[in-house]
């Protein structure tokens, strides 16, 4: 009597690397070809790994997943995904919000994402989540939420406790509600300074006693009439 083996049930198609992983690979395609196209065979070259292995389509699946190399006919370039983030710091808005688009390319990362909004779970949950919910076999539903996981805290789109955190830039003192003492001191000591002539505006400095003056700006085309006028509020202010 003979047994025949069962196969794996087929997983949805989502990517096999992190984005980290795969950000890595597109600089080495950009710093190849930069702006130019590619072929499938040039991005092998390229990753150092055979064109016709297996490992290389699913690689190549992962790129183009996430949005980081689009295509171009039989070819391929560098995507204005990719070309965001490889312009801005990490931890910009600017680089996280061109992260977060590259996940949710995948409509099975952008599921997850919308049904866990403000606190992603452990990989391990997210994993028997897709196995029973999302028909994924078990050791793809592993890798898949892994790579879940290590994309949003490279994007810092997480902490340390899977909390899900809002797309912004790198916190300031303003943001997080301190505030530095040197800064306030400058602040109490300029508050009553005046404000900025504008740009023809002149100024005089009128003595008016010992280590005592008044600081004038006023326009060039300032006319008697008016200058008149400001000393009578001025003399009516003091009075």
């Amino acid at each position: 009597m003979t047994s025949t083996k069962r196969a794996k049930p087929k997983s949805p198609p989502v990517p096999s690397r992190s984005l980290s992983d795969c950000f890595a690979d597109v600089k080495k395609l950009y710093s190849e070809y930069s702006h130019a196209t590619f072929s499938r065979g040039e991005i092998a070259s390229a990753l150092n790994v055979s064109a016709t292995s297996g490992p290389f389509g699913g690689r190549l699946y992962s790129l183009k997943e996430f949005g980081l190399i689009d295509s171009a006919g039989s070819e391929y370039r560098v995507s204005d995904t990719f070309m965001t983030m490889n312009s801005k710091p990490n931890g910009s808005m600017e680089f996280k919000t061109a992260a977060l688009g590259a996940i949710r390319q995948s409509d099975t990362f952008r599921e997850l994402l919308d049904e866990f909004k403000s606190k992603l779970p452990s990989a391990d949950a997210v994993a028997g989540r897709l196995e029973t919910q999302k028909r994924f076999n078990r050791e793809r539903a592993k890798v898949a939420a892994t790579v879940l996981e290590e994309s949003m805290r490279y994007a810092g789109l997480i902490d340390n406790n899977n909390n899900v955190l809002p797309v912004r830039g790198t916190p300031t003192p303003e943001d997080s509600g301190e505030t530095n003492e040197n800064d306030e001191a400058d602040e109490n000591e300029h508050r009553n300074d005046p404000p900025p002539p504008a740009r023809d505006d002149l100024r005089v400095e009128v003595p008016v006693g010992e280590d005592r003056k008044v600081l004038v700006y006023y326009p060039r085309d300032l006319t008697s009439d008016e200058a008149q006028k400001v000393g009578r509020v001025l003399a009516a202010i003091v009075a």
